[in-house]
């Protein structure tokens, strides 16, 4: 088999499981830049060099006990899987570097991973810096991968967390001439494609306990409005508990207005490598965080980039239009005001439309969640006209004075 079929599978496999033309199109571009992860393969002294023919003779129940030789140095070493021992189920496999009976590493079977999805990735904690977790997963019968991982995890019991980024830094493989189909673009290509595998299956299941909940159950796509921050908290880590009771659809313009947006999947999932972005609607007007961030050092300073909580399928902190008590807003929303001043009319109801983007490479992709609250403008001598206009402490006072200094 030639490189080309096998990025032919592989790029089949992901059409079969629903991936779209930007998967593909990312897809494309993980390939290219797995090109550079050949040079963090190279191991900066080689113990391996022995003669483990003898392993082939082994057979075990994962077909992987042989002699394995790696595609950066070309020396042999040994793999055995081990599925028992004194009596106990270890699924463990054993590397070798040199001859011996005791093996050099003892790395662990991910057994969910292989039950549900045929997926043999094996894993050993070994230090607490990133390099010193190891991990290798089979690509192909009689062919693994070595995995660098971007973040490590002090635990002997779990790998790496699903959404970490694997590079593939080496490749063992039985036979030789497999080197001629399998380098490492084409092996990072298919760790990509089963760790999306993984991932997708992984978010199903947080998914479906999380559509036991309310709050997510009637809002996941939509975005949930409240009187303040503290009726948009979780009560549980994980758990959307916040009651629906007290969300709103309408407030009085210029009073405190917090929201929250749920996502049908996370945003790591649905577009790898993007962040959030926000966009305001009212009255025909329109701004945009990520353009106003960009288009000054003043609203720069005061719009921070929404680049966390793209691994959840909801935002754990809940951000705010306009705050009173702690005299804080959203400076996006606070132009958008500005803009809309000289049409605004006491004793009218304003819809506000709120979108939360997927935004990468400078441009807003797909909404991930949308909502419209209603803002009403009310009279009163401690109505909108002052919580606006005030001389002093008025929301698009403070942020004209502020613009023009």
């Amino acid at each position: 088999m030639k490189k080309q079929s096998v990025f032919t599978i592989i790029l089949s496999l992901f059409l079969f499981v629903g991936a779209s033309n930007k998967a593909e199109a990312q897809f494309g571009n993980k390939l290219r830049a797995a090109k550079s992860a050949m040079k963090l393969g190279k191991k900066k002294s080689v113990k391996g060099g022995g003669n483990f023919s003898s392993f082939n003779n082994e057979t075990d129940e994962l077909g992987i006990t042989g002699e394995y030789f790696s595609l950066n140095d070309s020396k042999a070493y040994g793999f055995r899987f081990v599925k028992e021992s004194e009596g106990k189920i270890i699924n463990s496999l054993h590397y070798f570097e040199k001859k011996g009976d005791e093996p050099q590493l003892k790395l662990q079977l991910k057994e969910t991973y292989f039950t549900k999805h045929n997926v043999k990735l094996f894993f050993k904690w070994v230090s607490a810096s990133a390099s010193g977790y190891v991990e290798v997963i089979e690509v192909n019968p009689g062919v693994f991968a070595q995995i660098k991982s971007d973040r490590s995890l002090n635990d002997a019991d779990k790998p790496v967390a699903l959404d970490a980024k694997r590079t593939v830094v080496d490749i063992m493989a039985k036979n030789k001439a497999d080197f001629d189909t399998w380098d490492i673009e084409t092996a990072q290509a298919k760790v990509d494609m089963l760790l999306a595998t993984l991932n997708s299956a992984n978010s199903e299941k947080v998914k479906k306990k999380l559509m036991r909940f309310d709050a997510y159950k009637n809002y996941k796509g939509k975005i949930a409005f409240a009187k303040g921050t503290s009726y948009l908290k979780n009560a549980r880590n994980n758990q959307p508990t916040e009651k629906v009771a007290n969300f709103i659809t309408k407030r009085e313009l210029g009073a405190t207005v917090a929201y929250k947006p749920y996502f049908e999947v996370p945003l790591a999932q649905s577009h790898p490598g993007a962040w959030f972005n926000v966009t305001y609607e009212m009255n025909g007007i329109k701004t945009d965080r990520e353009a106003l961030r960009k288009s000054s050092t003043k609203f720069s300073k005061n719009i921070p980039q929404y680049d966390s909580e793209q691994d959840k399928f909801y935002w754990q902190w809940s951000k705010v239009l306009l705050d009173t008590s702690n005299n804080r807003a959203d400076y996006a929303f606070l132009e958008l005001l500005r803009q809309a001043q000289d049409n605004l009319k006491a004793g009218t109801t304003y819809d506000v439309k709120i979108t939360v983007w997927a935004f990468k490479d400078g441009e807003n992709i797909d909404p991930v969640a949308q909502g419209t609250i209603q803002l009403e403008y009310t009279s009163g001598a401690n109505g909108t006209e002052k919580l606006l206009f005030d001389p002093v402490k008025g929301w698009i006072t403070t942020l004209e004075d502020y613009l023009d200094e």
